[in-house]
């Protein structure tokens, strides 16, 4: 049955700032390359060499995690614009403490429910939702049956597995993806399935400090890097 194995990006320069990137695009940090060293190995190891494509956000952070990915399977990188991160307007560029500083409570808010306290002049959470799954929809259409690896953001990856599991995209921030962690979704006509979630074994492994950082990320959790 066909695999999604769903990637995040390595640890990028604000990664360890705790800033918001969303659609903005830092590349990835030293640490960031180590960890995909790994989880390159660790693909290498455990999935089969039938993989038929390789797709990535075009943002920096996760198109860099992909080619070191695809190096190793001697494919190509399908660049899909629609894997982006969600936009989070007035906040990309800003820290956590930034924002909990010139609006209390409101990043907050919209942990709890992005759908109802969505970023100020950011993406909307559904228009979100349908774009990131229109995505994998085209990718499962254009390789039926076939094993693809996916190199994206934590919001994208997040959307995905509710997709797979059938819960309200507004439930994204309760699912945990940090850098480089490896999901897999089974799809099979109308019936999906969830295989793996939120693996870094490969940088619990590695020693050298790049296990994941319990930090903020793309756009932001206190306690998860995976958005």
């Amino acid at each position: 049955m066909p695999r999604f194995i769903l990637v995040r990006h390595g640890e990028s320069v604000w990664n360890m700032e705790r800033r918001i990137q969303g659609n903005l695009d830092p590349e990835l940090s030293p640490r960031g390359r180590r960890q995909t060293d790994l989880l390159v190995l660790h693909l290498k190891a455990h999935l089969s060499d039938a993989v038929a494509a390789i797709y990535a956000s075009p943002l920096r952070r996760a198109a860099q995690t992909a080619e070191q990915i695809a190096a190793t399977y001697t494919l190509p990188v399908i660049r899909e614009p629609d894997l982006r991160e969600m936009s989070l307007g007035q906040w990309e560029g800003m820290t956590v403490a930034e924002i909990q500083a010139a609006s209390p409570g409101r990043y907050e808010q919209w942990l709890e429910d992005p759908l109802t306290f969505p970023a100020p002049g950011g993406e909307d959470l559904r228009a979100f939702e349908r774009r990131v799954v229109g995505a994998l929809q085209r990718m499962q259409a254009a390789h039926p049956g076939a094993d693809l690896i996916v190199v994206s953001h934590g919001g994208v990856i997040k959307t995905l597995l509710c997709f797979a599991l059938g819960l309200d995209v507004r439930f994204l921030f309760r699912l945990k993806q940090d850098n480089t962690a490896v999901s897999q979704v089974e799809l099979d006509g109308r019936l999906r399935r969830v295989l793996l979630l939120n693996d870094t074994c490969h940088l619990n492994a590695g020693g050298g400090g790049v296990a994941a950082r319990d930090v903020l990320t793309d756009a932001a959790e206190v306690a998860d890097p995976a958005f």
